[in-house]
């Protein structure tokens, strides 16, 4: 029974540990699963950032060409048909998705104005103060500029280039709300807006058109602090409030350089549009967890359940078995005194018979032990267990009886290695059972005696006999070994143990503490 409970307890200890295991690795797992669902919408959002750089790059190329190519016709006309050349040019807009005006102003040595193009209906007059500035200064630190006229702004872009004792400014202009009209029609596909500002935070470009111009330092949550720490663009992108679109945004911020321009770029990427996706995955996941995770707890219920059902039959099984090995020991016990009481009691009678004769005083010590001996026969404890105290003492007189029946062919010795006499138990009549067959199957002669010894120690009793066995073997059913036997089963030891080592029999008897 106790192999049974221990069994159950291991077998169920077993599957909690490995609905453990296994619900924390499927834990691990849906942690992975939704790391690389948000590792891969970042790289979409990176994908995104990316289409939507390129595509603004393509444009602000498109502007150093235009000033590339009016540099060239500054270069290579002669300076008498410039002006026919720039009528052409401004005619055929090379820049065409933007309108733009494309001038040249031809100075002398001194710095006078040779010839321009320059009038007062077109955008850029000659008397206007960025224009006078740039006549005046000899050195140009920039290619570009923004300048305000009449309320809006405007972008111009020039190139200096020197004619034999002749120096010509030649350039474009183009107004930015054009800029950002076309701006914002490129490229409407991708799920993100950008804006672009230059290095001390002028707004050039933006969805709202409010802010164009405008510092972006002052008018939304960036700093320059943003752009001293994204020289290169950020593996992870910032999550903040748009300004723009009152939501969440991932927020990148790179630079921005062309050969006329030279300043950052935003790209901002709408939190929800990866949340929209993501969270469902998220939570199909953690579905899917909680889902096999019930699963396996259902099935260790049902498990426990089954267990439980088995283990009350093979319960009632054992019990049932217990009670049969019992009875069955009972029985062999009977069998066992049935076949002891006439066979000793005849052997002794005649034994006795014989002492009268010869020695009256030890037929007298003769009867006192037959006396003792039969009354233990006959007074059988109903558990089949003695103390070993008892069962000692009747081997005394059971060896007594052998003893004066057969003094010089039997040698008994019993051994006392016990650190302290104990209240354990022997199976009933163990040690009788183990003398009597050492007597019965072998030889017990003058020449060759029979040498019987019990070894007492804690933790067991150990007879032992030397073996010369008889040439006709004496019919036996058994009894004894098997009663023996059924009744250490009964208590579930199995350390009783029979054998034969070096010519010598062995009997040992665990002693039980019940």
């Amino acid at each position: 029974m106790k192999q049974l409970l221990f069994s159950r307890r291991t077998l169920l200890s077993i599957a909690i540990a490995i609905v453990s295991i296994t619900s924390i690795a499927m834990l691990f797992l849906s942690i992975s699963i939704n790391s690389s669902y948000e590792e891969t919408y970042q790289d979409i959002i990176k994908k995104s950032f990316n289409h939507r750089k390129n595509a603004l790059e393509v444009e602000f190329n498109l502007i150093d060409k235009q000033r590339e190519i009016v540099r060239e016709v500054a270069q290579s006309t002669p300076l008498d048909q410039l002006n026919l050349k720039y009528e052409i040019l401004n005619e055929i807009q090379p820049h065409h998705t933007i309108p733009s005006y494309n001038w040249f102003i031809i100075l002398d040595e001194t710095h006078q104005v040779v010839s321009h193009n320059l009038t007062p209906t077109t955008v850029l007059s000659l008397d206007t103060p960025f224009v006078q500035q740039l006549i005046h200064q000899d050195h140009l630190s920039n290619i570009n500029n923004f300048i305000r006229l009449n309320s809006n702004l405007y972008w111009v872009c020039w190139n200096k280039v020197q004619r034999e004792d002749k120096q010509v400014l030649t350039g474009f202009i183009f107004d930015v709300r054009a800029l950002h009209t076309h701006l914002t029609t490129i490229d409407i596909t991708t799920p993100n807006y950008a804006y672009i500002f230059t290095t001390d935070g002028t707004c050039i470009y933006h969805p709202e058109w409010e802010l164009v111009g405008q510092n972006i330092f002052a008018v939304s949550s960036t700093t320059s602090q943003d752009t001293t720490a994204s020289k290169s663009q950020k593996a992870v992108p910032q999550v903040v409030q748009s300004e723009f679109l009152q939501l969440e945004v991932y927020r990148f911020f790179t630079a921005f350089n062309s050969e006329t321009f030279k300043g950052y770029i935003s790209i901002n990427f709408p939190k929800v549009n990866v949340d929209e996706n993501v969270i469902p995955l998220k939570r199909n996941t953690y579905l899917i967890f909680i889902s096999s995770i019930s699963i396996i707890l259902l099935l260790l219920y049902f498990f426990n359940e089954e267990s439980k059902r088995a283990f009350r039959e093979k319960e009632k099984l054992a019990v049932e078995q217990e009670k049969m090995n019992k009875e069955k020991a009972l029985m062999q016990l009977k069998q066992l005194k049935n076949q002891i009481n006439p066979h000793f009691l005849f052997n002794s009678l005649h034994s006795l018979y014989m002492l009268i004769v010869l020695d009256s005083e030890l037929a007298q010590k003769f009867t006192l032990n037959l006396s003792n001996t039969y009354r233990y026969l006959i007074q059988s404890p109903a558990s089949n267990l003695v103390e070993l105290d008892q069962e000692l003492k009747f081997i005394e007189h059971y060896i007594a009886l052998q003893s004066i029946r057969f003094p010089k062919e039997l040698h008994f010795e019993v051994v006392d290695k016990r650190h302290a006499p104990t209240k354990t138990k022997i199976p009933y009549l163990a040690l009788q059972i183990a003398v009597e067959n050492a007597m019965k199957h072998n030889i017990a002669t003058l020449d060759a005696p029979l040498s019987i010894q019990i070894i007492l120690t804690n933790e067991e009793v150990t007879v032992t006999n030397n073996i010369q066995l008889k040439e006709q073997k004496e019919e036996s059913e058994g009894f004894g070994l098997f009663y023996i036997a059924s009744v250490y089963q009964y208590y579930q030891i199995e350390t009783y143990q029979v054998y034969s080592q070096n010519e010598t029999f062995i009997c040992v008897f665990p002693l039980l503490n019940c």
